[in-house]
């Protein structure tokens, strides 16, 4: 190990009190594998003092494993946090699906975030005989999803795919942005279907409440 107060600090989400926190490099470390370089570090919240490992992008050149690379991924993966209006099996479902995209498993990432997104849709009423894209045009066109959502969807071509197999699935060149677009437009369709409604109603509940109170 080799102590590293050299970097400079850097601003990362924390996996453990989930705030954007400056972080500090507490040391670095340079491995060797097949003629290339990994550096790896750790890194001290100064919002909690707790510690987070980072991998960097390989280099062939040791000078260079001595600068700043890029970070390609934090440990241990940031836990997402959902909203607990939000029905347990799709947060569940949701929360798998964050975890997958974290450690780089895209394809599962994908199946998790589409099963969520058909799993909303079954809980707000939706045709369970049709396909996903189909469920979603239906929720449309029933005013319970927005048109602006519905419209995102059609332009996601792999939450469409309704692939029993490998072949046909349109998953063998996901890519990352693919999939964290996937996953983005699964949160929002969690943010429209089940957490702005019931804030919504809150305030209206809370506003009549007012109106009902003694002068």
């Amino acid at each position: 190990m080799k102590p590293n107060t050299s970097w400079s600090n850097q601003k990362f989400t924390c996996p453990y009190c989930h705030a954007v926190s400056t972080f500090s490099c507490v040391f670095s470390v340079k491995g060797n594998y097949n003629n290339h370089i990994f550096p790896f570090s750790l890194w001290s919240c100064h919002n909690c003092d707790k510690a987070i490992f980072a991998t960097h992008k390989s280099t062939l050149y040791d000078h260079v494993a001595t600068d700043y690379l890029k970070i390609n991924q934090i440990h241990p993966s940031k836990e997402p946090l959902v909203d607990e209006r939000v029905p347990e099996g799709i947060a569940k479902d949701f929360i798998e699906a964050t975890k997958c995209f974290n450690i780089s498993a895209l394809k599962a990432s994908a199946v998790m975030s589409r099963r969520t997104i058909q799993k909303m849709c079954l809980n707000l009423g939706a045709d369970k005989s049709k396909k996903l894209y189909e469920q979603i045009d239906e929720l449309k066109n029933t005013s319970k999803l927005h048109p602006d959502l519905a419209e995102i969807a059609t332009e996601i071509r792999f939450l469409g795919n309704g692939g029993a197999h490998p072949i046909d699935d349109g998953l063998d060149e996901i890519s990352a942005e693919d999939t964290k677009e996937i996953l983005d437009f699964t949160g929002e369709l969690l943010d429209d279907l089940f957490i702005r409604p019931q804030k919504v109603l809150a305030m209206k509940k809370k506003r009549e409440a007012k109106k009902n109170e003694p002068e």
